[in-house]
């Protein structure tokens, strides 16, 4: 089962399935201007880039992860020793600091942001092109963050609309799991401790926007700059206490904070800084993170073995609690995501033509051959949820197909699919999906 809800993460979060032409995207137009669709050059925050980047570094963590997230990596030659993706372990890793190596490289783009500028302008100099990409705080400018990393990588027009509609997936799953969260009458208070010493997510930090889809409260949500005071956590007493590992000892030790709520009854979580701070991928996992957390009555009663590891245990365990966002079952399973082609017959077609007729695209009898009507509808398929139109359905046409995320032919996604059903008798048995 917790394979199941792997594969449906990266199935949602997979590059290769950005969604195009997405509706209700934020108004973020001026953000990147004088472009033409697809051409370069463009001009993002003021920096005019000539053409497509093909030896970009990146020197920002979170940055990085923004760009695995859209699939642009293979345009990096170079990276900052922080980031440790493992999407990234290829590259040259460069010190920020040290311009004349990153000089040596001829790099076509810097990207960096606030926290990586201490080189800016050394960098531009140097004659470097140096973009410095600001995070996001919430989810409006979560799109703004996303559209301005793929325009700068991938041009005005689809390179823009790229970043927004990745920025919108990855929001699409938080909406998912923020409508499994469990309605309670008494709101979860909780917060992200850096250390004791006045470091902590506040509420201009994206995190303590992906809190609300948690279900929780960030009890700094009023404060900003990432500081609070000792007033401020013993007297907002939290339900759950989010934290840097090493930490859960010195808050038991500490007679400040003692006899908090979350100390007293353990629930104290650690996750490592990253966590709370990359904005791709890696936004997913903090949220399956801290909703296991926050309720534990989420969690698969299964044994972890010998991983002891925090973050761990709880991603494994809210696994199988996310596993019905995979779509209602309708007496027959997806597909294993292998290639289906016209002139096939197979039950594997036949599995494809009922998901086309439940999402509305095939109004004929269907008896696992595809045929040129068929042919026609995977294309059609393939047109409403921005992939290729080759009337092929290849794997990533068949993943987007079986995904909560697919489109129906009209282009919404169906209220009744994963963790959207309406009624708990709608949800999926999870024994039928292993």
């Amino acid at each position: 089962m917790i394979k199941v809800i792997k594969k449906l993460l990266a199935v949602i979060l997979c590059a290769g399935l950005v969604l195009a032409g997405m509706s209700g995207c934020s108004n973020v137009s001026d953000l990147v201007s004088g472009v033409t669709a697809g051409e370069f050059p463009v001009d993002v925050n003021g920096v005019t880039i000539g053409g497509r980047p093909a030896k970009a570094v990146v020197l920002s963590p979170s940055l990085a992860d923004v760009v695995l997230a859209l699939g642009c990596e293979t345009q990096l030659a170079a990276c900052s020793g922080s980031c440790t993706q493992g999407g990234l372990s290829s590259l040259t890793k460069v010190d920020p600091g040290d311009v004349s190596a990153i000089t040596a490289l001829n790099p076509d783009l810097v990207l960096l942001d606030p926290n990586s500028a201490g080189a800016e302008q050394a960098l531009k100099e140097a004659g470097l092109t140096v973009l410095n990409i600001a995070p996001a705080v919430n989810r409006e400018d979560f799109e703004r963050l996303y559209s301005q990393v793929s325009s700068a990588l991938c041009g005005g027009g689809p390179g823009y609309d790229k970043g927004i509609e990745c920025a919108q997936d990855i929001f699409g799953v938080l909406d998912e799991i923020n409508r499994k969260v469990p309605q309670q009458d008494t709101v979860t208070t909780a917060c992200y401790l850096y250390d004791l010493n006045g470091s902590a997510v506040t509420g201009d930090m994206l995190t303590s926007t992906v809190m609300t889809y948690c279900g929780v409260t960030n009890i700094f949500n009023s404060l900003s700059g990432g500081q609070y005071g000792e007033d401020d956590l013993r007297v907002s007493n939290p339900t759950v206490i989010f934290c840097r590992p090493g930490l859960t000892e010195e808050l038991k030790s500490d007679s400040r904070y003692n006899n908090l709520l979350a100390v007293r009854d353990g629930n104290i979580i650690e996750l490592e800084p990253s966590m709370v701070e990359w904005q791709g991928r890696t936004v997913v996992n903090a949220a399956i993170a801290i909703t296991g957390g926050a309720y534990p009555e989420m969690l698969e009663e299964t044994s972890i073995g010998e991983n002891t590891d925090p973050t761990s245990k709880i991603e494994d365990n809210v696994s199988s609690a996310l596993a019905s966002a995979q779509p209602e079952d309708s007496g027959s399973s997806a597909p294993e995501y292998e290639q289906l082609s016209p002139e096939d017959q197979s039950e594997e077609v036949y599995k494809m033509q009922e998901r086309l007729e439940e999402l509305g695209y095939l109004d004929t009898e269907y008896d696992g051959y595809y045929g040129e009507h068929t042919g026609e509808c995977v294309k059609e398929f393939q047109r409403v949820n921005g992939l290729e139109q080759t009337g092929v359905a290849d794997a990533d046409t068949l993943k987007r197909m079986f995904s909560t995320l697919a489109k129906d032919k009209d282009g919404n996604v169906p209220a009744a699919q994963g963790l959207g059903s309406p009624e708990p008798s709608a949800e999926p048995d999870s024994s039928t999906e292993e």
